[in-house]
């Protein structure tokens, strides 16, 4: 968990450390089942039904470090953000939790309907 002092006040960005966290078990979880995955997943469900829906699993594995990326970076933006604006940063730190959230949802549901 993150906290940084402003003024004498400190903000708590436990939301981003949650999200961060869900990340790092949707990453064990993922290593858990990784033998059982197919050689590729479906994970584009915008696309026409078939082939075009599928992508190698080592793609879909990609994803989690592309979305700790993201909070990351959100992280840095929230941080430079609260000394101006705190419900600003406050957001972020929701989306990014919601961001995470809804990603995970679907990262499990893949993994399920396959293993």
């Amino acid at each position: 968990m993150t906290s940084m002092t402003t003024e004498g006040k400190t903000a708590n960005h436990w939301l981003i450390g949650l999200a961060e966290i869900l990340l790092i078990f949707g990453g064990l979880f993922l290593l858990v089942f990784w033998n059982r995955l197919p050689p590729e997943v479906p994970w584009l469900y915008s696309l026409p039904w078939g082939e075009s829906q599928l992508i190698p699993k080592i793609w879909f594995a990609l994803t989690l470090p592309i979305m700790m990326m993201v909070g990351i970076v959100n992280v840095v933006i929230s941080r430079r953000i609260y000394q101006h604006d705190k419900v600003v940063a406050s957001v972020i730190e929701g989306a990014v939790l919601l961001l995470t959230v809804m990603y995970l949802a679907a990262f499990f549901r893949v993994v399920s309907i396959i293993t």
